[in-house]
């Protein structure tokens, strides 16, 4: 066995690639184009070759490279095994190509259901061979599935804290706290909604300290207010209970703007309670795929909050 592979150990691929070429070109001028190498880089390659294997590749015939019979043999040779490291090759091209289409994120419920589907639309449609795949997560899992299971981009509302240790966070835009309410409400006739015209009216609410809503509240109002009637797990469970009269609510921006408005009424909540959109990046460095979404996502998010509700 040592003696069969012993003469391969001083010859590279690349050398057999080039006298593959030259014999199958016919030339050694289209052979160092097929390659996009330059002419005399494959004549010193060859003539290495030659000089370690101890023959003749190629004879000189009226002007022109013709394989000697070895050269044929080793040809052929190659002819038989080049298919292989072709396959190869076209599978790592595929590989290469499937990866740098492919892109996951994590976001919150809110976001995912409204704006990130929003933005999604849009970039897929000039993205057609892209293949995205959305992770929805409570805000805490959507720092770790970046930070430790590959996510590509997170997207979450911001609170201002510190996450996750080295994770870089760019805030892109800021939405406020609306109030919504069944129509017909007797709240429709104001401007605004108070924290005290919220107090005195029935609502559907987030169980303490569990809601992301809920503690950026807190942090407002303090812990003074009436309990509510309902509690529910997430900003979306809020609209249909508000729909059907039960309570009044508090609701970001963004999940509003995506959601019908036929059967609501909405008013800005003051004292105004900021909204955060943040971007969260990975330790690595991201694909050209993730650079053009992030850039798409920041486009519409300026579009999305410079019109009105």
């Amino acid at each position: 066995m040592m003696n069969m592979v012993a003469p391969l150990r001083s010859i590279s691929l690349r050398q057999l690639e080039v006298f593959y070429a030259v014999v199958s070109t016919g030339s050694v001028t289209a052979a160092a184009e097929s390659l996009q190498i330059s002419q005399p880089t494959v004549s010193t390659m060859i003539r290495r070759i030659e000089d370690q294997l101890g023959f003749a590749l190629f004879l000189k015939e009226r002007g022109r490279l013709i394989p000697s019979n070895e050269g044929r043999v080793l040809y052929e040779a190659l002819q038989r095994n080049f298919r292989h490291f072709q396959a190869i090759a076209d599978t790592i091209a595929y590989l290469q190509r499937d990866v740098s289409q492919r892109m996951s994120i994590a976001t919150i419920q809110p976001l995912g259901s409204g704006l990130v589907s929003h933005v999604l639309k849009s970039f897929m449609a000039n993205h057609k061979d892209a293949r995205m795949h959305v992770l929805v997560r409570p805000r805490k899992a959507v720092y770790q599935a970046v930070s430790s299971d590959g996510v590509d981009l997170g997207i979450s509302f911001g609170t201002g804290e510190a996450q996750a240790e080295g994770l870089e966070v760019e805030q892109v835009c800021i939405g406020r706290i609306y109030c919504i309410l069944p129509k017909g409400h007797p709240l429709e006739s104001r401007e605004v909604i108070t924290n005290a015209e919220l107090n005195e009216w029935p609502q559907v609410s987030y169980p303490p300290g569990h809601q992301w809503l809920y503690l950026i509240y807190e942090k407002v109002m303090g812990n003074e207010r009436p309990e509510p009637v309902l509690t529910v797990e997430n900003v979306n469970s809020v609209y249909p209970n508000v729909e059907n009269g039960i309570g009044i609510g508090l609701v970001d921006e963004f999940s509003l703007r995506f959601h019908p408005k036929d059967r609501l009424s909405f008013r800005p909540f003051e004292p105004r309670i900021d909204v955060p959109v943040e971007l969260i990046y990975p330790h690595r460095k991201s694909s050209d795929l993730t650079k053009e979404f992030i850039r798409n996502f920041k486009k519409i998010c300026a579009e999305v909050v410079s019109t009105p509700v």
